[in-house]
Formats: C-alpha cells, sequence, structure tokens
C-alpha cells in the first residue's frame, strides 16, 4: 500500500525540505496542479465524475456538464492513475418519483439499473478492472437514503463487475445519519471489492471551525447550512487513529483486499480547505500516517471489515 495525501500548499512546502515523507499527492482533475505538484512527488488524479442520474451518461460535478473524456484521458496519462472513480450520487431532483424515504424494493431496483447504465458508459471506455466507484454520505439529505443502503451499492458494484472505492469517512457520516449501526453498514458495502481507501478526521463543525472561517474572511453563509453537523476532511483525532489503527489490522488479518493506496484527505486548495489546512498538523499526523500505512502493507490480496465510532 502507499500512503497519499491530498495536495495543499503548506504540504508541499514540507516535503520540498524533507519535513515530512509520502508516497504521492492525491490531486483534483486541475492540469495547472498536477504539473506543479508533480515536480515536488508523484501524482494521482482522483476525478469529479458522478452517476447516478440515469440516462447513460457521466456528469463532471465541477462543469456540472457532460464529462470532457479528453481530458480525463489526457491526465490519466501524464499520472499514470491506476483507476478511473466515479462517486456513486442520486438526488431527489433525479428521481421525483421516489418519496425520499422509500424502502421499496422496486425503487431499489431503478436505482440499481439507473447506477448501472452510467456506469456502463466509463466501463466500455475504460473496461471493467480500471473503473472504482466511491460511496458517498448523506450529505444533509442531499441524496437518497435507500441509494446509500448497502445492497444498493454492493449490487451496482457486482453486476457492473468494476471495483469499490472505500470512503470510511463517508461511510461513517451515511451510517450515522441514517440511524444505521456503522459496523453492520460497512460490513454489508463491498468491501472484497476495495481497490482504494479514503481517510480522514471527522469533527463537529462548531466554535474552533466557525471562528476560523470568520477570522478568513471567508462568508459565513457558504457554510452555514453544515454549522452544527459532522464534517470530514478534517485532522485525525484520537478516535480516528484508533479507527484507522483497527482497520489496517483488519487488512493485515486477511478480511479485506488490501487498497493500493490508502488517502488521507485532508485539507487541500481553496477556501476552507485551505484555510483550516495548516503545517503544524502535517507534521505531526503525516508520519504517523506514513508509519502506520507501511507497517501494515502485505505483498497479496486480503479483504477487511471496518469498524468505525463516531460520537457527538
Amino acid at each position: 500500500m502507499k500512503l497519499a495525501i491530498n495536495y495543499s500548499h503548506p504540504l508541499n512546502d514540507l516535503l520540498a525540505v524533507d519535513q515530512v515523507h509520502i508516497d504521492l499527492f492525491k490531486c483534483p482533475a486541475w492540469p495547472d496542479l498536477v504539473t506543479k505538484a508533480r515536480k515536488t512527488r508523484p501524482v494521482y488524479v482522483h476525478f469529479p465524475l458522478k452517476v447516478g442520474g440515469g440516462r447513460g451518461e457521466v456528469i463532471d460535478t465541477e462543469t456540472k456538464q457532460p464529462v470532457n473524456w479528453d481530458k480525463i484521458e489526457s491526465l490519466l496519462a501524464q499520472t499514470k492513475t491506476p483507476f478511473v472513480n466515479v462517486h456513486l450520487m442520486q438526488s431527489a431532483a433525479e428521481f421525483p418519483h421516489i418519496p425520499h424515504e422509500s424502502a421499496d424494493p422496486a425503487h431499489a431496483d431503478m436505482l440499481v439499473e439507473a447506477f448501472l447504465r452510467d456506469l456502463e458508459v466509463v466501463i466500455r471506455r475504460f473496461g471493467r478492472d480500471m473503473v472504482i466507484a466511491e460511496n458517498v454520505p448523506y450529505a444533509l439529505g442531499r441524496y437518497l437514503p435507500l441509494s446509500l443502503a448497502p445492497d444498493v451499492i454492493s449490487r451496482v458494484v457486482a453486476e457492473a463487475g468494476c471495483g469499490f472505492l472505500l470512503d470510511l469517512s463517508h461511510a461513517q457520516l451515511a451510517a450515522h445519519y441514517l440511524g444505521m449501526d456503522a459496523r453492520r453498514y460497512i460490513n454489508a458495502l463491498p468491501v472484497q471489492h476495495t481497490r482504494e481507501i479514503h481517510v480522514t478526521g471527522i469533527h463537529r463543525l462548531t466554535g474552533h471551525w466557525v471562528e476560523l472561517v470568520k477570522d478568513a474572511g471567508i462568508q459565513a453563509s457558504i457554510l452555514q447550512p453544515y454549522i452544527g453537523s459532522l464534517m470530514d476532511h478534517l485532522p485525525m483525532t484520537a478516535a480516528d487513529w484508533a479507527f484507522l489503527d483497527w482497520s489496517l489490522q483488519q487488512i493485515k488479518q486477511g478480511v479485506w483486499q488490501e487498497p493500493w493506496v490508502i488517502s488521507f484527505e485532508y485539507g487541500g486548495i481553496g477556501g476552507f480547505w485551505e484555510v483550516v489546512t495548516t503545517p503544524d498538523v502535517l507534521q505531526t499526523q503525516v508520519p504517523r500516517l506514513y508509519r502506520m500505512v507501511h507497517e501494515s502493507t502485505i505483498l497479496f490480496d486480503k479483504h477487511a471489515i471496518i469498524e468505525p465510532s463516531i460520537k457527538g
């Protein structure tokens, strides 16, 4: 396994003077940033691709338009990114005929079919072995709860024949907001097909974080809907470290398939994410992550089950 971390200016500066060590950057699909980051470390790209509308198309979540495949293929070739990731996202607005709280198996079938119709576009272009589907969080009701159900996600991955990008924080947040036991939720996901894992710290957006936004001059209205809610992409807490340690043990014990990379999605570029990304956090947390990931690396396929814990 390799350790990747979201590209940020503080991280790039620390790497340039050998203050921390990572294997590669995780970068958004921004060609200029990829070019800059590659001067310091190897890069892989995380693409802003959405499937689930059921129209047989893939949407770029940054442009809100059908994806520019030439751009994707150029970045793949430039960075040798091993997978094309897509996000399994279905909003209530896309399926107005499905009640928001529906658990109807017939509606689940519709959602699976919609996911598969869009996924087939990516699979035809790159092949099943190169496509990985990522689970998403509940995001304050933005997505249909039924689309986050473990059996729906598992059916999509199994029937598409693609890989699974397991975002541990997304899974914990989805289980939390859906009122489900997180262990059972994640155990039911297609962890036997895991190709990549994302991990972050999870905090409740109150106090310190809100003040940080105000001090930076960022409009509080941007984050207003999220204030008081749990948010990921933040520094690791004691509970997050314990959870990651447990998760890595599951990989070593052969319960989960070992991913090619574990990515720490702390901070990043622009707005709130740039404000919360500090050298102190990176200098403290990156060495610990690097050691934990590399001590857990194995040389053959494994399978794992994770046991998250969210409090507060």
